[in-house]
């Protein structure tokens, strides 16, 4: 009897077949293809981390010759990030805002009792809760002429030695490398300067004016979004140069000032108020990787000013001239609340 008709199996014909020989073919077929795709898969992936790209155009002198840094740095960081900071804007239903937010609040240790608004209904998603505002009376601005940029800790200060920026002890790397191609007025009675500032998860996630100063330059640098927690910062070399960041190059009364906002895993997202053009961690090809977009700005700003922000937390980099009677009133390991001042003396 013919079983075939109008291109259709005939429904006795199907009956007569046998399911467990479907279910052998099946998964014979699935086992073949998942062990095709881990074969191509992990050969693409040992061709993709042995093939020199834009990582070792900014770091050769560490990137190749250590196989865990090659490994660490050829994971997702940036598509994670992505996913992350899409999920960060969906809205929260209310019911559920209070369980999630307050759970966050509670494992980071906010301060709501700062906020603006203290009540975890009124963010309708993580992105909102990150940028919320603080009351005015929780951070006066100190009259020093310098002060902190962010809530955060102190990671590392003190003179520029060499033309090399100190992130965390024993490693350092090139201040043009970090800042661009740069004009630091040539004063004798001036020394460079640095302040390294971390901001944790849990922090206050605006960044704001540390000085009186004019920033002329901002200068947007695409890169990986690697982990800037301080257990992780001294097993990556040059990790400031390799991750995407956002640079405020300017001047203010004893010369040459920059501000740098260094993006991380699950930060990529980094606004400045004075640069709405500006769009980080988006998909760039290799050969966007390494281009620096370079943009002529005018924006002056008064200590405490409200400079952007981030997403979740990340690092805040000062480099700047000034005496050398300069005297610190930090010390590593330091809290900071953003406008207390860094300094006692000698700016």
């Amino acid at each position: 009897m013919d079983t075939y008709s109008g291109g259709f199996l005939h429904p006795d014909s199907v009956m007569a077949i046998n399911p467990f020989l479907i279910i052998v073919a099946v998964w014979s077929w699935v086992k073949w293809l998942s062990v095709s795709t881990l074969i191509i898969g992990g050969a693409s992936y040992i061709g993709y981390l042995f093939t020199p790209d834009w990582r070792e155009i900014v770091d050769s002198k560490h990137y190749y010759s250590n196989w865990k840094i090659r490994v660490y740095l050829s994971l997702p960081f940036n598509t994670a990030s992505r996913v992350i900071g899409g999920l960060a804007n969906q809205e929260i239903p209310i019911w559920l805002r209070e369980h999630l937010l307050g759970g966050f609040a509670r494992i980071y240790d906010c301060r709501m009792e700062e906020c603006v608004d203290p009540d975890f209904k009124n963010y309708r998603s993580f992105a909102a809760f990150f940028n919320r505002k603080l009351r005015e009376s929780t951070r006066p601005i100190s009259a020093s002429p310098l002060v902190s940029p962010a809530d955060g800790t102190v990671l590392h200060f003190g003179k520029v030695e060499e033309n090399k920026i100190e992130y965390v002890k024993g490693h350092d790397y090139d201040v043009d490398k970090f800042l661009g191609d740069v004009e630091l007025p040539a004063k004798d009675e001036l020394d460079l300067y640095q302040v390294v500032i971390y901001l944790a998860p849990g922090d206050y996630h605006a960044f704001h004016s540390p000085a009186r100063w004019v920033a002329n330059q901002c200068r947007h640098v695409p890169g990986l979004l690697l982990s800037v927690r301080p257990t992780l910062l001294s097993h990556v070399p040059h990790l400031f140069c390799l991750n995407e960041r956002v640079v405020l190059n300017g001047s203010w009364r004893h010369g040459f000032f920059s501000m740098s906002a260094v993006a991380a895993t699950n930060v990529g997202d980094i606004v400045v108020d004075a640069e709405p053009s500006l769009r980080t961690n988006i998909v760039r090809r290799k050969t966007q990787k390494i281009m620096n977009t370079e943009t002529e700005i005018h924006a002056p700003f008064l200590p405490g000013e409200r400079v952007g922000e981030f997403r979740l937390g990340s690092t805040i980099v000062l480099v700047f001239q000034a005496p050398p009677t300069i005297k610190f009133a930090i010390k590593a390991g330091d809290p900071l609340r953003y406008g207390q001042s860094l300094v006692a003396d000698g700016v």
